[in-house]
């Protein structure tokens, strides 16, 4: 691993654990095992990296987003996968997780900060995603009736909330993922 890597990995875990105030680059070098000059020469300061690991973290969540595949069998397979597609995220990213949901919504007021710009398109996605779904079950006889854009809504604020797990504390998704799955499959597949 080089010495940004080693600087970002050092700053997500301290960002996570002591909140962005919280830190100094002087404890990130010191985690990381470089000099603090290495972290401006690459960042140009704490609210760079910052920004860095923001960046980096919604990179990796569309890049998964768009690996989800769409010709899976039934509708709920493809909402199923969406489903599995967060677990993992927050089981391999936790921190990353948990920095974009701790900071992002007191930045949602700035229309040019890059939390409101992602955490826009993450929504429109979302919902298109679960739209499609929802309207092609519903027309294949497979989902029983229900509001769209309403239980789209209500599938984004799941999701989100399975984001704020680290933050209240309730880091153990064992048997989560199952019981998730399992009320939205019986809330909407016929039978």
């Amino acid at each position: 691993m080089n010495k940004k890597q080693d600087i970002i990995q050092a700053a997500v875990r301290i960002f996570a654990e002591k909140g962005f105030e919280g830190t100094t680059t002087l404890q990130i070098a010191s985690e990381a095992r470089v000099t603090e000059p290495l972290i401006f020469y690459h960042f140009k300061g704490k609210e760079g990296l910052f920004s860095h690991i923001l960046e980096i973290s919604f990179r990796e969540y569309f890049s998964r987003l768009d690996t989800l595949k769409r010709d899976l069998g039934t509708q709920f397979e493809r909402i199923k996968a969406l489903l599995d597609l967060h677990f993992r995220l927050v089981e391999e990213m936790p921190d990353q997780a948990y920095l974009v949901v701790s900071t992002c919504p007191a930045k949602l007021n700035y229309p040019e900060h890059l939390c409101t710009k992602n955490m826009h398109l993450q929504r429109e996605r979302l919902e298109a995603y679960i739209a499609d779904c929802l309207e092609n079950g519903i027309k294949s006889g497979e989902f029983q009736e229900v509001p769209v854009h309403e239980t789209a809504n209500f599938f984004i604020a799941m999701i989100n909330g399975l984001f704020r797990q680290r933050g209240l504390g309730l880091d153990e998704l064992d048997g989560m993922r199952d019981v998730t799955v399992g009320f939205c499959k019986r809330s909407l597949v016929k039978g």
